[in-house]
């Protein structure tokens, strides 16, 4: 099996070198004040950094919602496998026989598919819908750096492409020359704790501050500004430092609003951290933008992160720690919002830069890898699994021992930018650089057609090709928007897989079933819509 230098623990400086030159990379633009243009102010002791960007969330200041995207990021490469468990795959239990969750040790989430036991706070936000996980989220050519796919997933680039802007401050129309006469009242949106907020980048300059310079302060208290403009040079180089001081030495005005909206709020409910802590962690930094939301500061993207999922050895404590961490702080923080009416205009989401290998390494953990499932919550998503579940076989995984990807995670934000926020085809895809094809994981938005043909009646096919080995397409038609359950049986009727349960717009669809995971057999796949139920056969050969 090949092997990338970095992306496993025994590789030694190799992987050191990925973590060392993103920090230092990081200290660099710290020093050069490039990664700045919100002032940063502590709320409870955690620095809240306010950001501002330019066309797009310019854009959504103008529209007339209330909504909010909050984003959870889990730095370092979260292991999907053991996040979301296959229970019924030998695959999964052989390629990892001291790292394996045990299928009784799960939480059940479907007949092959449960929960990390550590998850339990998210089981009552499963049963009642508000809990959606999108199966195998990556891209293709998986870069296995840290500081390299993570730079992917905030910029929206292709593998070998590299942007300096992130696709939530990507520039989509015009360029941005009047912020400094023309800023906003109250920050677009803000990123909880440290970190250099590429996702929010505009074209000439990072749009997130964190004040922790002695120099900076100085120079507010003597100048009045954080940065002087005096002395850059009249070029390239000196324009984009004028331009990133300018943003950062207005965007202090700021600092009021986020201070009002944080004192004219509380939170409902008790957050699993000790407030005493000085440790930047996930509910801690839930708990300010709870405070920020049922404050109506007005941002619409709020960013947290929550670091420590490199885990290449002895990764069951610490990966069971992570996964309590994060599904305690989304269940406070959606129950804090919804006990003062706020969770209905919320969505919350995870990324991680990357998943984990399918087969564990030699120190009790797992070395970088590919695709990985990411998580949605609210009021307002399609519950349940989107795709399928991952084939573990030989011939499913890369010659990596990857788990390849089902979902471009463009596709993910092409849903959120237009289901979500409600931007128009042709502004999605000026954000993200081409037109990627979107996942119905909101609710109430019927799913995008295939084709404008509209079908006369309801149709189920027969599923292509059949016999199958491990994959198949079932496809359907409908005649109205409805919507549809796609179930997988054996032939003792039991069932081993959902494919969808959701609304699909009038027209062709298909759906991709993996069966790699099951033995040879005849299967049932039945769809139901509306009242009408209709059911075929198929074989699968190994």
């Amino acid at each position: 099996m090949k092997h990338i230098k970095g992306s496993s623990i025994h590789d030694g400086i190799h992987h050191d070198h990925h973590h060392h030159e993103c920090q230092s990379r990081r200290d660099f633009l710290k020093r050069l004040g490039l990664m700045t243009a919100g002032g940063a102010l502590l709320l409870q002791r955690t620095p809240v950094k306010a950001i501002e960007s330019n066309s797009l969330f310019q854009k959504l200041a103008g529209l007339e919602t209330n909504k909010v995207l909050v984003l959870i990021q889990l730095d370092g490469g979260n292991d999907g496998l053991n996040t979301v468990v296959q229970v019924e795959n030998d695959f999964y239990y052989n390629a990892r026989p001291s790292v394996a969750i045990a299928k009784e040790d799960t939480i059940s989430l479907t007949n092959t598919q449960g929960l990390h036991p550590s998850m339990s706070p998210l089981q009552s936000l499963w049963d009642d819908g508000k809990l959606g996980i999108i199966q195998s989220v990556g891209y293709p050519e998986q870069d296995l750096s840290h500081f390299r796919s993570t730079d992917i997933w905030l910029t929206a680039s292709d593998a070998e492409e590299h942007l300096t802007t992130g696709w939530m401050g990507r520039k989509m129309e015009y360029e941005y020359p009047d912020f400094q006469n023309n800023p906003s009242d109250y920050p677009l949106a803000v990123q909880i704790g440290n970190g250099a907020p590429l996702i929010f980048q505009g074209d000439n300059a990072n749009m997130g501050m964190s004040l922790n310079d002695i120099e900076l302060i100085e120079n507010l208290v003597n100048q009045g500004i954080a940065y002087s403009l005096d002395g850059l040079p009249d070029t390239v180089y000196g324009d984009e430092m004028r331009y990133s001081r300018t943003v950062a030495n207005n965007s202090y005005r700021h600092a009021d609003a986020i201070k009002e909206a944080f004192d004219s709020s509380t939170t409902r409910v008790e957050y699993n951290y000790n407030p005493q802590s000085r440790d930047l962690r996930l509910g801690r930094s839930l708990s300010i933008v709870s405070r920020l939301i049922k404050g109506n500061l007005g941002s619409k993207i709020y960013l947290v992160r929550l670091d420590g999922f490199d885990t290449h050895a002895n990764q069951a404590d610490d990966h069971s720690y992570l996964l309590s961490e994060l599904s305690q702080g989304v269940r406070d923080f959606y129950d804090d919002l919804a006990a003062d009416n706020c969770s209905e205009n919320v969505l919350i989401a995870t990324f991680s830069e990357f998943g984990r290998r399918v087969y564990q390494n030699g120190s009790d953990g797992t070395d970088h890898g590919a695709a990985a499932p990411l998580f949605v919550f609210g009021d307002n998503i399609e519950g349940g699994f989107h795709g399928v579940e991952p084939d573990l076989s030989p011939q499913g995984i890369d010659e990596f021992g990857n788990v390849k990807h089902q979902y471009d995670f463009r596709q993910v934000y092409s849903s959120l930018l237009t289901d979500w926020f409600e931007l128009d085809k042709a502004e999605t895809e000026s954000v993200l650089g081409g037109d990627f094809e979107k996942i119905p994981f909101i609710s109430g938005v019927p799913v995008s057609n295939e084709t404008e043909f509209t079908p006369d009646s309801f149709k189920l096919n027969q599923n292509y090709p059949n016999p199958f080995n491990p994959s198949t397409t079932i496809s359907f038609e409908l005649n109205v928007s409805e919507r549809v359950q796609l179930d997988v049986f054996d032939v003792q009727g039991r069932r081993v897989a959902r494919l969808a349960d959701k609304v699909y717009a009038a027209g062709q669809h298909s759906v991709q079933f993996n069966a790699g995971n099951l033995a040879s057999g005849i299967y049932i796949y039945r769809v139901i819509s509306g009242e009408k139920v209709i059911s075929k056969q198929m074989t699968l050969i190994k």
